[in-house]
């Protein structure tokens, strides 16, 4: 049986008569990488906050490892580990410095629980240097170590490869699914950059316009089992093709000015050309392959709308 860790219920977030977070539901199990991905000003801030206890709820519950952030807000939040933005640290003073200091802030820390996320994070050879000589890779995996220090049951990251490089990412990329595999970790990341988030995450939940648009697994999302192509055309007439495809062939297309981009079965593409040339749309160009993870979003984000006010 699958265990939950987090699990958000019918969240709700008002602020004057804006719903910035509109009724949100979704649950994250234990051993997984969950992406939480929207465009700017999507909900995923605002969501993060309320389960962080950073933001108060308008209506809704969240239960972190069992416990009620509502009912039991302590139980709740032990749970819970992560780094909202940059990780903070003492540029004038040693990563183990910082370690020990933000130890302190919990009770029961030792310098042997302290080793062990050290090592965990590859930082054992580089952790008596100081942090103004880190590498902003180093600086995440130092602020990755100090929110598992208390041993929690979720790790909450926003935008974890923000400002890496290629050979960064690709680091925090397999140690973030080393934690999830591995060790049992939840880890929940929040982001907008979508190439990484296909190849990093188990599940993803999209939302925009602070409503949550579904929650799949990523076979599901780039539905690449089912023999689905990702067909991209430039046609003459982009407003009469969709007309023309929806309605024969009872797919959403979505259309920006001349091109068209939708998804349907490989042995379907050759009839879609028939159909249009037939109706006198020409395509001018036509690109097939797999649905990607950024096909999706934009179709889901455009179709829902992404401004909010």
């Amino acid at each position: 049986m699958v265990e939950v860790v987090l699990d958000v219920q019918n969240l709700t977030k008002i602020y004057g008569k804006v719903k910035r977070v509109d009724n949100v539901s979704f649950q994250v199990y234990a051993g997984e990488v969950f992406g939480f991905l929207g465009p700017n000003g999507a909900g995923k801030t605002t969501t993060i906050r309320m389960i962080s206890g950073l933001a108060t709820m308008s209506s809704g519950e969240i239960f972190i490892g069992g416990h009620s952030v509502k009912k039991n807000f302590k139980k709740a939040v032990s749970c819970l580990g992560g780094i909202i933005e940059n990780p903070e640290m003492y540029k004038y003073m040693s990563g183990y410095d910082n370690m020990k200091y933000y130890a302190s802030l919990y009770d029961g820390i030792t310098d042997e629980d302290i080793w062990e996320v050290v090592k965990l994070v590859k930082m054992e050879n580089r952790i008596h240097e100081k942090v103004k000589k880190y590498s902003l890779g180093m600086r995440q995996r130092v602020g990755i170590a100090q929110s598992l220090l208390h041993h929690p049951r979720i790790l909450i990251l926003d935008e974890p490869t923000n400002g890496l490089d290629p050979a960064g990412i690709h680091e925090m990329r397999d140690f973030l699914k080393m934690l999830a595999h591995e060790r049992g970790y939840s880890v929940f990341i929040s982001s907008h950059i979508l190439t990484e988030m296909q190849l990093l995450c188990d599940r993803v939940g999209i939302i925009a316009n602070g409503k949550l648009l579904a929650v799949k697994s990523m076979d599901e999302w780039t539905e690449v089992l089912d023999g689905s192509v990702n067909l991209k055309m430039n046609v003459t007439d982009g407003a009469k093709a969709k007309e023309l495809i929806e309605e024969e062939f009872k797919v959403d297309v979505a259309v920006n000015k001349s091109l068209i981009n939708f998804t349907v079965r490989s042995e379907l593409v050759q009839e879609i050309s028939t159909l249009l040339a037939r109706s006198g749309i020409a395509v001018l160009s036509m690109y097939t392959g797999e649905k990607s993870l950024e096909d999706t979003f934009l179709e889901l984000t455009s179709s829902a709308g992404t401004a909010v006010k």
